[in-house]
């Protein structure tokens, strides 16, 4: 008989103590709010195609500090899967964000979980570039990609010319660093191998006149970008600074007389610099480079680091001389820009400018281009930047 009070004894208390842990939790038909529900704030959707360099991390960082406070915001990175990416879009379709912010892996095939979502009520913003379909997009904002890269054709020309004015055709051995991971940045790689094209061409390898009208061989004009002085010796698939710097040692070793990099990015370029002022501080018994005042190295984008490493290569501390910059503080244009549509302030079409920025007489100089579409010589008046944190 003991022994059966005291089995009775052991299992209540066995019940006692689980009630007691039970109302220490949640009821076990609630759910548990996340801490954004608890705060009624509704969500703002990033979906990026990686977060692997100082743009996509400065454009996250801005919507987190931008619009963290009042908004739930989400940052997906698509780790450059397309795949990943619709179904990051998908998720936030069915979570009915109030907001969603997406740059593309590969923007075609995209455009239908992109519909969907606008079908869903939800606003959708594309940066970078066009999706190719209105209806996927509520507000797209971007840059010309090919222009962009032509610029970037037109300033390495200039350098040319003031470096090597006597040169004769085909002497200054040339690399092009491209990038073929999607349009766009096709698009923009294409546009920096204009430097080469004695003729004006657009995104298409279409003949065109000044105006950007197609024409026929017998009517096509000159390239302004053009340098009969150049050859490209090697194309070489390269985007951030690692992949730079590894591309440019292995380009020293069987071009060792290169003297002009046109680079697809900024980050990119400044890996190719740091390669060839490794390289010259060989010495001269062992360096395949005996002057850095005759190399330069080109890119796109100014999103931290480029603009410093332009005004070092006033003491060649960089060989990287120039770049475009895209939107000016591209980072905060787009936070000013989703502000505004926030309170339902939409502007369908958005393009960035575009800058070239270069070192003259020791002073970090732009030059704003007027026109987004058609290749035009600048003429407008140089300003000086200023740097500051970034985006600079």
């Amino acid at each position: 008989m003991k022994k059966f009070v005291i089995l009775i004894l052991l299992i209540a208390l066995v019940l006692v103590s689980a009630c007691s842990t039970a109302e220490k939790t949640s009821p076990p038909d609630a759910e548990v709010p996340s801490a954004a529900e608890s705060q009624g704030k509704e969500t703002i959707a990033v979906c990026l195609p990686a977060l692997d360099n100082p743009l996509m991390l400065a454009i996250q960082d801005t919507f987190k500090n931008g619009f963290g406070t009042e908004y739930d915001v989400q940052v997906a990175s698509a780790d450059g899967s397309a795949v990943n990416q619709a179904t990051q879009v998908e998720n936030f379709t069915a979570m009915n964000v109030k907001l969603m912010v997406v740059m593309a892996v590969e923007a075609s095939s995209l455009v239908p979980k992109l519909v969907a979502a606008r079908q869903a009520g939800i606003v959708v913003m594309v940066i970078g570039g066009d999706p190719g379909d209105p209806e996927s997009y509520d507000s797209v904002m971007m840059m010309n990609q090919f222009l962009s890269g032509y610029y970037e054709a037109y300033m390495a020309k200039e350098w040319v010319n003031k470096t090597f004015p006597d040169a004769p055709d085909g002497s200054i051995q040339t690399v092009i660093f491209e990038s073929t991971l999607n349009t766009e940045a096709t698009n923009r790689s294409d546009g920096m191998k204009m430097i080469a094209e004695p003729y004006m061409k657009n995104v298409n390898g279409e003949y065109i006149d000044s105006s950007g009208a197609t024409v026929t061989d017998a009517n096509k004009v000159a390239n302004p970008a053009f340098s009969s002085k150049v050859k490209v010796v090697q194309t070489v698939q390269a985007e951030m600074f690692q992949a730079g710097q590894t591309a440019m040692q292995n380009v020293l070793a069987t071009n060792p007389d290169v003297k002009l990099v046109l680079a697809y990015a900024g980050d990119g370029g400044m890996g190719a610099s740091q390669a060839i002022v490794d390289e010259f501080a060989k010495g001269s018994n062992l360096s395949v480079i005996k002057d850095l005042n005759q190399i330069a190295v080109f890119g796109v984008g100014m999103i931290g680091a480029e603009g410093p490493a332009v005004l070092d290569s006033g003491s060649n501390k960089t060989v990287f001389r120039g770049t475009i910059r895209f939107g000016g503080d591209l980072v905060g244009r787009t936070n000013e820009i989703v502000a505004k549509m926030l309170k339902g302030d939409i502007t369908k079409v958005i393009y960035d400018p575009l800058d070239i920025v270069t070192l003259v007489d020791g002073k970090l100089m732009a030059q704003p281009i007027l026109d987004t579409e058609v290749f035009q010589v600048p003429t407008t008046p140089l300003e000086e930047v200023k740097l500051g944190p970034p985006p600079g």
